[in-house]
């Protein structure tokens, strides 16, 4: 999916090696994952100029709502499209909390985050390819409307 390669790269490769950006790039938005991904829960997308600019994706996990993905190519962010997605992905479900995991140091959607109302959370240890990362779990409260 070329919204998030583009979307990715410019904001993991400052954070992470660019192989690892590549190698987790092409596992996680192989045709196999996205069909499966779209199989599992809904994934919306934003068309502007007639082509996709953005996507989202979120699932029901426990008692929580997860926004896995929210991408947004670089020449079209700050248009409105990832707030356009939060909206919709909050509307699901608006009475549980949401969530979001984000990279720690990944200022730009940490700042996006807070804009839209999430408030940081919990520190997360994952693992990427034999990796550790850190990660923060940044959460939105049930019926509150994200809006930036």
């Amino acid at each position: 999916m070329q919204i998030a390669h583009a979307a990715w790269k410019t904001t993991l490769t400052e954070l992470l090696d660019r192989s690892l950006v590549d190698r987790w790039l092409t596992t996680a938005y192989s045709s196999a994952a996205l069909a499966e991904r779209l199989d599992d829960h809904p994934v919306f997308v934003v068309i502007a100029d007639e082509r996709p600019v953005a996507f989202a994706d979120a699932f029901v996990e426990e008692d929580r709502l997860v926004l896995s993905a929210l991408c947004t190519h670089p020449e079209y962010r700050r248009h409105g499209a990832a707030t356009l997605l939060l909206e919709r992905i909050r509307s699901l479900i608006p009475h549980v909390p949401l969530s979001v995991d984000i990279l720690v140091g990944n200022t730009g959607a940490e700042a996006f985050a807070s804009a839209a109302g999430f408030v940081p959370g919990e520190a997360i240890e994952s693992h990427l390819y034999g990796r550790s990362l850190l990660e923060r779990r940044w959460w939105l409260g049930a019926d509150e409307v994200a809006s930036v």
